[in-house]
């Protein structure tokens, strides 16, 4: 007698455990179903939502990647006051160089350029910070930081590549031992 109990005791356990696996079974279907679209709504050979962006006119849209530090530094205009130096590579550490930014009136980002001396064969790396007042303002504000420090820093009413390639030019001939003894660039300091 305890056996039949004991039997029936652990059938009814069984029991309840295969009802509670279907219930969940059946609750995940219905739950996975809620963020689907019916099937009137889509067909087989539709996009899914989230590939939608790449597909246009039947295809898949070419991914335009921003042009390289090599290519943008040949792009630059020969500029005579540098002499025989060439500016190999030209880009900034956060920001695409582009001739105009979204908000023109707000940037801050570190530029790097890549000189070369073809007589010599040497290379070298000079940095400056680039940045406009609101720019330098919005870091201060999203860093909570009560100053700003940058060495070679060049601040500029709004980002204009233009103005930011010859302001840079413009440091390059000033502070480079190549250029000692030449006639230099006048340019207007604090």
């Amino acid at each position: 007698m305890f056996a039949e109990i004991f039997a029936s005791t652990e059938a009814l356990k069984l029991l309840f455990f295969l009802a509670v696996a279907c219930g969940l079974l059946l609750l995940a279907r219905w739950s996975s179903r809620l963020g689907a679209t019916s099937l009137g709504d889509a067909s087989a050979g539709d996009p899914n939502p989230d590939s939608r962006h790449f597909i246009s006119n039947g295809g898949l849209d070419q991914k335009v990647s921003p042009p390289s530090a090599d290519e943008i530094a040949a792009s630059l205009p020969f500029d005579p006051s540098l002499g025989k130096l060439q500016i190999k590579k030209f880009y900034f550490d956060k920001t695409d160089v582009s001739p105009q930014p979204s908000d023109a009136d707000v940037f801050a980002d570190d530029l790097n350029v890549e000189l070369y001396d073809p007589d010599t064969g040497h290379d070298w790396w000079q940095s400056f910070f680039i940045a406009t007042p609101q720019g330098l303002a919005k870091i201060l504000r999203d860093k909570h930081w009560r100053y700003l420090h940058a060495p070679q820093i060049l601040v500029f009413p709004r980002y204009d590549l233009e103005e930011i390639r010859r302001a840079v030019v413009t440091r390059i001939v000033t502070e480079h031992a190549y250029y000692k003894g030449l006639e230099k660039t006048e340019e207007e300091s604090l």
